[in-house]
């Protein structure tokens, strides 16, 4: 007997109609409006507004590729400087929960072999922030016996990279891997917004696979070679659905070019946990901030999580505690609340399914506005409209309209002798640390 056969159906306007009695309010008070996202939602939904019986597995893939599970790798940034160093931390990393590594150099000639020296690669994933061509043979040769679990980190928008683009692509048309990298996470690091950011990961990925074709890869093998960052705020409903969206949006990219294998609408993700709202004066604060965006990323179904230390990009660089704090939260999360259980959890709430309609709708509108980002006008005007929410975002900490804890409410009053390093900018537009402004 099913359970609703033994209940009335309570329409929309019935429900509506108990919503208003109650909160003695006009139906206009109950609208979000949100000056960032441009979005004017409600603050609830009904069966009438949306139907959806996706199944996780399916076309369009909303739900994710995952049919069992909802596992994640837990990710540790080595930034390599000292090889010796690196090489500990990294095996500090592995003992400590991690099983993937993401490596990231900021010196020249680095002894690769020093930096890998009895790490186990076959038995964990790594990946490659590759910034310089060098550094890419010197890679790629120490790992070809671990090809399987590794994936390259390779930017188009950095110019190296731009003009090695077949180069570098040869390597991978008989062995696909992923190693062109779509760096969402830094769009939102330097102010946009969720369908900003998906608007500039459909343009990127999209260049990847025409320029991939053009050099003879079929559909299948240039889906093959790309991978998605994409960053994650405090918004938390809003960053769980933008995951879902581009997901559906890039099964639909891919879905046009006609693809023979089902896996090539995977869309690989690596959700990574920034610096935007975190502060120096304010650990514990940070930390609850970077569990409930490491939950959105679960949520929205992250391939890998890589949460940085609050403090890497800090002057005194990251402490023992903040690494061992952001390697733990995955860790709990995944064997102590067992959020690799379920698949898509929020699936199917009205809500959660009308925001990612939302947000992939006008990240589909806006990646037909910029597609060619790379090209003239449309990068300018698309920039521009980036650093208007970037400034809107600053604006709101400055005359203390949103309130962040420990950063312009209930400040630490204890003096902390640590400040910020100036973070690479992107797209020529800086970092945001709402802590600085």
């Amino acid at each position: 007997m099913s359970y609703f056969s033994e209940f009335n159906k309570i329409s929309k306007s019935e429900w509506e109609k108990k919503i208003f009695s109650d909160l003695k309010e006009k139906k206009s008070s109950i609208k979000i409006e949100d000056e960032i996202e441009e979005l004017n939602i409600s603050s609830y939904y009904h069966s009438e507004d949306v139907f959806k019986n996706e199944i996780p597995g399916n076309f369009p893939f909303t739900r994710g590729m995952n049919k069992q599970k909802n596992d994640w790798k837990n990710g540790s940034l080595i930034i390599v400087s000292n090889e010796k160093e690196s090489n500990k931390k990294a095996l500090l990393a592995l003992n400590s929960g991690a099983d993937l590594l993401v490596f990231k150099t900021n010196k020249k000639n680095v002894n690769w072999k020093a930096v890998f020296k009895n790490i186990k690669f076959e038995f964990i994933y790594t990946q490659f922030i590759i910034e310089s061509v060098s550094d890419f043979d010197v890679i790629f040769q120490l790992m070809k016996k671990h090809e399987f679990n590794i994936q390259y980190k390779i930017d188009i928008i950095s110019n190296f990279f731009n003009e090695n683009f077949n180069l570098i692509a040869k390597n991978f048309k008989h062995k696909q891997k992923r190693f062109c990298s779509v760096n969402g996470h830094k769009i939102q690091q330097i102010g946009g917004n969720t369908w900003q950011e998906i608007a500039f990961c459909l343009n990127i990925g999209h260049e990847y696979l025409i320029r991939l074709m053009n050099i003879g890869f079929s559909i299948d093998e240039a889906a093959a070679c790309i991978s998605f960052n994409l960053g994650v705020g405090s918004n938390y409903f809003f960053e769980t659905a933008k995951f879902r969206a581009l997901r559906k949006l890039w099964s639909k990219i891919i879905n046009a070019y006609d693809p023979i294998h089902h896996c090539s609408y995977n869309c690989d993700i690596t959700a990574v946990i920034g610096h935007m709202n975190k502060s120096l004066k304010d650990p514990y604060t940070n930390l609850l901030r970077q569990t409930t965006e490491v939950m959105s990323a679960i949520n929205g179904g992250s391939n890998a999580i890589l949460v940085e230390p609050y403090d890497i990009y800090s002057m005194n660089g990251s402490s023992e505690k903040s690494e061992r704090m952001a390697l733990n939260i995955s860790n709990i999360l995944k064997e102590e609340s067992y959020f690799d259980i379920v698949i898509d959890p929020l699936g199917g709430s009205y809500s959660i399914e009308m925001l990612t309609d939302e947000i992939a709708r006008k990240g589909w509108e806006k990646f037909q506005d910029i597609e060619g980002v790379n090209k003239g006008v449309k990068s300018e005007l698309f920039i521009n409209q980036i650093k208007e929410k970037a400034n809107i975002r600053i604006n709101n900490i400055k005359n203390n309209s949103i309130k962040l804890i420990g950063i312009n409410a209930f400040k630490n009053p204890k003096e902390i002798k640590n400040t910020w390093k100036e973070i690479d900018s992107y797209l020529g537009l800086p970092t945001i640390i709402l802590e600085t402004v």
